[in-house]
C-alpha cells in the first residue's frame, strides 16, 4: 500500500482508504476517572499536568502511605492505565466510576494479574509465559517465573513486574479495589460533577468534527497530532478527559487504539495554556536538541533516545511535552512511531501570544 511522506503542515495521509479507520468518540467519565489516577502518579516525575502541584499533592496526602505506595507499585510508567482502559474496553463503559471498580473486583483474579502486567503492547508476548507463573506452584513456578522475566521488556519494569507476578492475584486484587475506591471517594468524587460536564460537552464538540472530517484527519485533530496507520489499527476510540490536560495518553489493544484527549478549553484561557507549553518546552536544552534534530529529519523514539545519549524512557518524556505543546506529530508506520516537526507551530504561538498584550492574572492552584 503507497503511503505519502509526511509534510509539514496538514493532515499526514498514510493511506488512500481511510474510510476503513473506525472511529467512535466515549463519553464514559471512567476515562477520566483513570486520567486522574495517572496524573497523581505521574505529575511531577517526568511529566506536568494543568491540574497543578496543589492538586496532586492534596490528592496524594488523601490517599496515605500505603495507597500510595500501592499505586507505585501498580502503576509501573503507564501500564496501570494502559491496563485499566483495556479493562474497560472489554467491559460495559456505561456503569459510571463505582460500576467499573465492582468490575474490577469481580473480575477472576489470575486473569486480573494478566490485564495488568502484559495489556501493552510491548509487554503482550509476556502474557502466556505469565499465565504459566499463575498456574504453577513450588519449582515449577520458580522456572515460569524466570521465562517471564526473561520475555517481559526491561524498559516496562522488568524487576517490579516480576515482584507483582509472585504476589497472591486475590490479595493484588483486594488491594487494587481498595486503591481505585479510595481514590473515588477521597478524590474524584468531588471532582467528579464538573469534569463529567466538561466531558460531555467536548463529547458533543468532537463527535460532530468527527462527521465533517475524513477519520484520520480527525483523529490527528483531536489528539493534537497523533496519526494511526490504518494498516495496524482498525478502530480509534477517542475519550475526552479534562484530568488528562494538556496530553493525549494512549492505550493500546489489538487492533485498537484508545486516545483519552484533554477537553477543550474556553478560547481565551486555551490559547493563553498552549503559549505556556510551548515557552516551557523552548526552555529545556534538551528538548530544543531534540528539535534541532527533527527539523532535519523525521525519528523514532529510540533513534532520539541515542541521538542524546539518555534511556529510552526519558526520550519520551520529552517527546511527550513537545508534543503537548503541539511542536510535533506523531505518524505511525507499522510498530514504528515517528516523530515529526509541526513547522507552522511557532507561527501558531506568536499569533496566540499577539492576542495577549498584557499578562494575565496568575492561574490558581488546582482544578
Amino acid at each position: 500500500m503507497s503511503r505519502e511522506r509526511p509534510t509539514s503542515a496538514g493532515p499526514i495521509v498514510l493511506s488512500p482508504t481511510p474510510a476503513a479507520l473506525h472511529v467512535r468518540v466515549e463519553g464514559s467519565p471512567v476515562y477520566d476517572f483513570l486520567a486522574a489516577l495517572f496524573a497523581v502518579s505521574r505529575h511531577g516525575r517526568g511529566l506536568q499536568f494543568d491540574v497543578g502541584d496543589g492538586w496532586v499533592q492534596a490528592a496524594r496526602r488523601a490517599l496515605g502511605r500505603t495507597l500510595l505506595q500501592h499505586l507505585a507499585d501498580f502503576a509501573a510508567g503507564r501500564a496501570l492505565f494502559v491496563s485499566l482502559v483495556s479493562l474497560l474496553e472489554r467491559q460495559a463503559r456505561d456503569r459510571g466510576v463505582v460500576g467499573f471498580i465492582r468490575q474490577v473486583e469481580d473480575l477472576p483474579a489470575d486473569e486480573l494479574v494478566l490485564v495488568l502486567l502484559t495489556s501493552t503492547r510491548a509487554a503482550r508476548p509476556a502474557r502466556e509465559a505469565l499465565r504459566a507463573v499463575l498456574a504453577e506452584r513450588g519449582r515449577a513456578r520458580a522456572a515460569a517465573l524466570r521465562r517471564f522475566a526473561q520475555v517481559f521488556p526491561e524498559e516496562l519494569g522488568r524487576v517490579g513486574a516480576v515482584r507483582l507476578a509472585r504476589r497472591d492475584p486475590q490479595v493484588l486484587r483486594e488491594q487494587l479495589v481498595q486503591l481505585l475506591t479510595a481514590f473515588y471517594e477521597r478524590v474524584y468524587a468531588a471532582h467528579e460533577a464538573e469534569a463529567r460536564r466538561r466531558v460531555e460537552r467536548d463529547v458533543v464538540t468532537q463527535r460532530r468534527l468527527a462527521e465533517r472530517l475524513p477519520p484520520e484527519a480527525f483523529v490527528e485533530e483531536a489528539t493534537g497530532g497523533l496519526v494511526p496507520d490504518p494498516t495496524v489499527v482498525a478502530e480509534v476510540v477517542v475519550a475526552p478527559s479534562w484530568f488528562v490536560r494538556p496530553y493525549t495518553l494512549v492505550a493500546d489493544h489489538v487492533g485498537v487504539r484508545t486516545y483519552v484527549v484533554p477537553t477543550k478549553e474556553e478560547a481565551h484561557r486555551g490559547e493563553e495554556e498552549a503559549v505556556l507549553r510551548v515557552a516551557r518546552a523552548l526552555s529545556d536544552e534538551t528538548r530544543l536538541r531534540i528539535l534541532r534534530m527533527l527539523a532535519a529529519r523525521e525519528m523514532y523514539a529510540q533513534q532520539v533516545a541515542q541521538a542524546l545519549g539518555t534511556s529510552h524512557v526519558t526520550a519520551l518524556h520529552h517527546l511527550a511535552a513537545l508534543r503537548a505543546a503541539r511542536l510535533v506529530r506523531v505518524v505511525e508506520r507499522g510498530p514504528l512511531r515517528y516523530y515529526v516537526l509541526r513547522r507552522e507551530a511557532l507561527e501558531e504561538a506568536a499569533a496566540a501570544l499577539a492576542r495577549f498584550p498584557e499578562p494575565s492574572s496568575a492561574r490558581p492552584e488546582g482544578v
